[in-house]
């Protein structure tokens, strides 16, 4: 063969292989995006595949394809996180409202599973009592949580029975008379809440809380991860213990995240009918004197929360459970599902 020719071929060959090559709309299966993957935007912008109906902005993005996560739609989500950081979204006005917060005593510690535990005052400087209209009402407790200087969030099955009036702050011991005190202004209940489904709701005030050593809000959680089994979570109030005994005093206790399967299995196993959905978390403490810590009656509305770099993080709202003391885990409302519902109330068009 004629080596000028073979060399030809060769071109020839090479050239075919370059007008071969796929284009980059070509979708490998080893390029297949999940939740929580790193995806491209039109503008040369990045974002993360996250589910749709928490990132209304993706559906309209035009983004890279994510794949379903189950049945749910996942969606680019643009994000301003750079490469590396953590999963928190940086654009959301939670986020840069939690970013402008100082953060918590560097003296704090975990708190010890299994039993509950006097709070101290300033330890949680969020945590609120709701007082109710009406003397008929004088011994029905609910928590809320402050979150800026006119919103606390809490339950919004507080409010079958009762009104709101007011809120005190700086206080753990119900029988002190030194308490910050602010009239509620409105009640913002969730437009979906039926039956301990979308339990939510916020309280608006009539005047900016003061913020002082024992007085400030707490951070919105706004990680759609699943905090784990491993974290310890602190759940507070007012309530009553697992022999239906009232206090006066703030109590704290740590419980862990259980798997929203495992909580639903397990409430089937008792017999108890109680649907659990994704808009929920469910938590448990450890076995102490023949109870397992949980929430009980009278800590309604009051905060679930976890600690990151000494700051305080609302993860959940004390919803419903089994009675108290019970093997079943209690049932919070997660935060995180309705971080947009709160931003528009709290903060309005601020971004």
């Amino acid at each position: 063969m004629d080596h000028r020719f073979g060399a030809f071929v060769l071109l020839v060959s090479l050239s075919a292989v370059v007008l071969a090559a796929p284009s980059p709309d070509t979708i490998f299966m080893d390029s297949v995006l999940y939740e929580g993957d790193k995806c491209n935007l039109p503008g040369s912008r990045t974002g993360t595949c996250r589910k749709a109906a928490l990132c209304p902005q993706g559906i309209r993005s035009n983004g890279a394809r994510c794949e379903f996560a189950g049945n749910d739609p996942v969606v680019c989500c643009p994000s301003d996180t750079a490469e590396g950081t953590s999963n928190r979204i940086t654009t959301r006005i939670a986020k840069q409202e939690c970013e402008r917060l100082q953060s918590g005593s560097a003296d704090l510690s975990d708190h010890l599973s299994g039993r509950r535990l006097e709070a101290s005052l300033g330890e949680f400087p969020f945590m609120a009592l709701i007082i109710f209209n009406g003397e008929e009402h004088e011994t029905t407790r609910c928590g809320a949580s402050l979150i800026s200087k006119r919103f606390l969030l809490t339950a919004a099955h507080c409010f079958r029975d009762a009104s709101p009036a007011k809120v005190q702050l700086a206080i753990v011991n119900l029988n002190d008379k030194e308490k910050d005190e602010y009239t509620v202004r409105q009640l913002h209940t969730h437009e979906g809440y039926r039956s301990r489904q979308n339990d939510i709701a916020l309280l608006e005030l009539e005047e900016d809380v003061v913020y002082q050593r024992d007085v400030g809000p707490i951070c919105l959680n706004t990680d759609i991860n699943d905090i784990g089994p491993t974290v310890n979570l602190t759940v507070m109030g007012w309530g009553t213990d697992g022999d239906g005994q009232s206090t006066s005093k703030l109590w704290k206790a740590t419980v862990n995240e259980v798997s929203l399967d495992k909580c639903q299995e397990m409430f089937r196993s008792a017999k108890l009918s109680k649907t659990i959905n994704e808009d929920q978390l469910c938590a448990l403490g450890e076995k102490w004197n023949d109870e397992f810590t949980d929430a009980c009656g009278g800590d309604s509305g009051g905060p679930l929360v976890m600690r990151v770099r000494q700051k305080f993080y609302l993860v959940g709202v004390v919803s419903t459970g089994a009675p108290c003391g019970s093997p079943i885990p209690g049932v919070y409302t997660r935060v995180t599902r309705y971080l947009d519902w709160i931003e528009q109330r709290v903060w309005g068009n601020q971004s």
